[in-house]
């Protein structure tokens, strides 16, 4: 498939659209849901939307107000949010690499600002984009994608924080769900067969493995199925190659 030829100005503005679409209104729907859990913990709405700002991971976001609202010291809330996105920095490496960062030669503070923005969501339409758009295109497309998932993230996260008090907590809390069901749908149409398999056998792991595992169940299901999934299909590709010859 041939890739588009649009100008970097034309990428921004096609990262911008798409953004404002079912990426941007399913990642809000999840910050609004955090918004709620950090007026619940006690954090005013300075403190909710600094979080967002500067964490951008939910699973910190909500173990941060967690552990606040149960009178943790600071340093164990540092440490305990860095361990939950310590996920984030494979994400990241992979990000940056599917953007062609060191090709770019950018100074490294833009490239820490790129990466900031680098949510689950804007990881997995890079994903996607990157069957039409050239590699080093993508940084454009980038660009307009993740300042638009951000603006709509402190969107979600005010809303939230003031929906408190007119919407029940129960109903703010299924709202935090619509995102990974949006990058559940995103990968299983993506084309990486990898990416698809790895989904599958995790999510099959996980309810499995959660009454032995309890909340580690995500990771060990997570892990097995993207390590199964990169076995497989290495495998199959070495037995095909040996068909051939």
């Amino acid at each position: 498939m041939p890739y588009l030829t649009l100008s970097p100005a034309q990428l921004v503005r096609r990262g911008i659209i798409e953004a404002i679409n079912v990426p941007g209104f399913a990642l809000c729907s999840t910050l609004i849901g955090f918004g709620a859990i950090a007026r619940e913990a006690g954090f005013d709405i300075w403190m909710t939307t600094t979080t967002t700002l500067l964490v951008f991971g939910m699973p910190g976001q909500v173990a941060m107000a967690s552990l606040y609202a149960s009178g943790a010291s600071l340093l164990l809330i540092f440490i305990a949010v860095c361990l939950a996105n310590l996920r984030m920095m494979l994400m990241v490496i992979s990000g940056s690499d599917l953007l062609n960062l060191p090709q770019h030669k950018l100074p490294l503070w833009k490239r820490v600002l790129l990466m900031q923005g680098m949510a689950i969501t804007g990881w997995a339409q890079l994903g996607f984009k990157q069957e039409t758009i050239a590699p080093n295109d993508l940084l454009h497309y980038y660009k307009g994608f993740a300042a638009t998932i951000y603006v709509f993230a402190i969107s979600g996260t005010i809303i939230g924080f003031h929906l408190d008090n007119l919407i029940p907590e129960h109903v703010l809390r299924i709202v935090i769900f619509v995102t990974p069901l949006y990058l559940l749908l995103l990968i299983i149409n993506a084309k990486q067969t990898t990416n698809k398999l790895a989904v599958v056998i995790g999510g099959t792991l996980c309810p499995l493995l959660y009454p032995l595992a309890g909340d580690w169940a995500i990771l060990y299901a997570g892990f097995v199925g993207g390590t199964l999934s990169a076995f497989i299909i290495r495998f199959a590709s070495l037995r095909a190659d040996k068909e051939r010859s």
